[in-house]
């Protein structure tokens, strides 16, 4: 098996931080725009291009720890520390439906491919689905421990996957488990839903989503990965190792290291593709940070971190004050101001 990720060779630029007064927990993307889960009680939404807020979600008592949106971006469903969990319309940004029935935080939230149902999963060790239109309670599923991730599989709303203790199961639409079980910290579907990439520790394997043949595999260096996710192609993914983001093409059984990310201070806690030569990553303590891919300049030294893409030349850093729900742009170079899904199959 091939390891890479190893020696920094190739170091790509930052051209926009945006920074929150929040601990930043997880990430979603959709049709250019972009969901902040945080240590905050609302959620921010930011244009996935400029890095600017563009609104502020407000109904939730306690941290949001996940944020999902629909396939269409229409619709997203977030849970919280408060217990809840809130499905909004992205029209409005008005809360259609509070759902109530867990007992301690909730760790990762998911909408049904049909846009009937969601199903969350906490820290209470419990999976709920519930129909989004009625609040009808379809079943708990009880497991070991804290369930830190569900998902339905994306062409398939009668599948159900959860993560439970570094473990991977399968579900039926009522709520029985589907053997076997299988290895993973984290999963994430191609856009075409063909392949999946599963991180399990220090290696990183790609399948085929319906036979299961191994498309490519490598092992990381240095820390376990923590996330990942495909480009918008296909052709990419972005994975999450401690601080560091690594970027493999996967056109060819070989994956080749096109593009290493150095910037944040602490460990990544999400990423997500804005674009095919996009990459977003959210990072403790609260630093957004847009990646340009295929800009490879070898000495990190010579990176210019306050350049902008020419869709919006005036901004260099951007400061998103929760509490009053607005954002502050700056135009002086290098200023960065002071005010974190997956679907699985086998």
């Amino acid at each position: 098996m091939p390891m890479v990720g190893g020696a920094r060779t190739k170091w790509g630029p930052c051209f926009r931080t945006v920074s929150l007064n929040d601990y930043l927990l997880v990430l979603s993307y959709c049709n250019n725009t972009i969901a902040v889960a945080s240590t905050s009680e609302d959620i921010i939404i930011l244009n996935a291009i400029t890095g600017s807020q563009t609104a502020v979600l407000t109904g939730h008592t306690s941290w949001v720890r996940s944020v999902n949106f629909s396939s269409d971006g229409r619709s997203l469903v977030s849970g919280s520390n408060d217990t809840t969990v809130k499905f909004w319309n992205m029209q409005t940004d008005e809360v259609f439906k509070t759902f109530y029935g867990h007992t301690m935080p909730v760790f990762s939230v998911s909408i049904s491919a049909d846009y009937t149902r969601i199903a969350p999963g906490s820290e209470d060790n419990t999976i709920h689905s519930w129909n989004i239109q009625t609040g009808e309670l379809f079943y708990t599923i009880e497991q070991e421990d804290t369930v830190s991730y569900v998902g339905f599989f994306p062409t398939d709303p009668q599948l159900l996957f959860s993560i439970c203790n570094d473990k991977v199961l399968q579900w039926d639409i009522d709520g029985h488990q589907i053997p076997p079980t299988h290895d993973g910290t984290y999963i994430a579907f191609s856009p075409d839903h063909t392949q999946l990439a599963l991180c399990n520790g220090k290696v990183v394997t790609v399948q085929n989503s319906n036979s299961r043949a191994v498309v490519a595999e490598w092992a990381v260096a240095n820390n376990d990965t923590s996330h990942c996710c495909f480009s918008p192609d296909g052709r990419l993914i972005a994975v999450a190792v401690g601080a560091t983001a690594y970027v493999w093409n996967i056109t060819s059984s070989n994956p080749s290291l096109v593009e290493t990310f150095v910037d944040h201070a602490n460990p990544i806690t999400s990423l997500v593709f804005s674009s095919p030569s996009s990459l977003v990553s959210a990072s403790f303590p609260g630093s957004i940070k847009f990646w340009k891919i295929g800009i490879l300049p070898t000495d990190p030294v010579a990176i210019d971190l306050g350049s902008t893409p020419p869709t919006s030349p005036s901004i260099q850093s951007v400061s998103l004050q929760t509490e009053v729900g607005i954002a502050v742009p700056s135009n002086e170079d290098r200023v960065v101001a002071n005010p974190g899904q997956a679907y699985f199959h086998f």
